[in-house]
């Protein structure tokens, strides 16, 4: 069994990506501070590297990620791994991740792989 060492938080955003042979256009599922998991139409391959933007809620600009590769793919989901950004956005996103932590979360559905998506209880 795989153990992360940082934990998934659910997300519902958009997100902009462009490769060497790729250009496209996504929905993220969720966010950690490694990486991403993303939907989309566009056909990558594991091992691609790409260039990408989050559009994460409650950010006023897009987070940019310059270097990111894609380390797997199932069908349209597409498990990034954030390479490298500018120091100012990796703060952004450990900020985000951070704050998610504190929102109390319930398992909404199950992704076959084990990837369990989650929703904020308004409990």
């Amino acid at each position: 069994m795989n153990h992360r060492y940082s934990e998934r938080i659910p997300v519902e955003c958009g997100a902009v990506f462009s490769g060497e042979n790729m250009c496209g256009e996504g929905r993220v599922i969720d966010v950690s501070l490694p990486g991403c998991l993303m939907e989309s139409p566009e056909l990558v391959k594991v091992g691609d590297y790409m260039r990408l933007r989050l559009f994460l809620p409650d950010q006023v600009a897009p987070l940019n990620v310059p270097l990111a590769v894609v380390r797997r793919v199932d069908g349209s989901f597409i498990g990034l791994e954030f390479i490298r950004s500018s120091d100012e956005d990796q703060a952004r996103l450990t900020r985000y991740v951070r704050r998610s932590f504190t929102v109390p979360r319930k398992v909404i559905s199950r992704w076959d792989h084990g990837i369990e998506l989650m929703a904020a209880t308004g409990d």
